[in-house]
């Protein structure tokens, strides 16, 4: 029989690792409030991202996301984002990338990433922009990128 302390640090294995690479686990995630400020939409997003949990992911998207190609192309992060840490999210920032007439702000974003066979985005550090957008009194998420 395996002790209980044997459980946890065997665990803690792939952590210590650095990066698991299997399936990602299912767990839902809190939508956040409506008044939420756009770092915790940005938060809940990655979270829901590495947590398969698609009603939060849904709920903190813009609405004229394609969800389907969302979540089923395999190198998009609902496919292929299984863990991430040290996830550091800039302060939002006023930016003109936005449609005209809309409210948007941009972040940056850091963190470790663990991916699955995705080539575009490999294991390790991950560090992009964010954008985020006002949609009916939220902020909601518009994307990310390098560009």
């Amino acid at each position: 029989m395996i002790s209980r302390r044997a459980l946890v640090l065997l665990a803690l294995i792939p952590a210590l690792a650095g990066c698991w690479c299997g399936l990602g686990v299912r767990r839902e995630v809190p939508v956040p409030p409506a008044s939420a400020k756009p770092e915790e939409v940005v938060l809940a997003y990655i979270e829901a991202m590495v947590g398969k949990d698609k009603e939060t992911a849904r709920a903190v998207m813009v609405p004229d996301t394609d969800f389907e190609t969302e979540f089923s192309h395999p190198n998009y992060p609902f496919q292929s984002w299984i863990w991430a840490n040290d996830i550091t999210i800039g302060e939002a920032s006023d930016t003109t990338d936005c449609p005209k007439g809309e409210r948007c702000q941009s972040m940056g974003v850091t963190m470790h990433l663990c991916e699955v066979d995705n080539p575009s985005l490999p294991d390790g550090n991950f560090a992009h922009t964010f954008w985020v957008q006002y949609v009916k009194d939220r902020w909601l998420v518009s994307g990310f990128g390098s560009g």
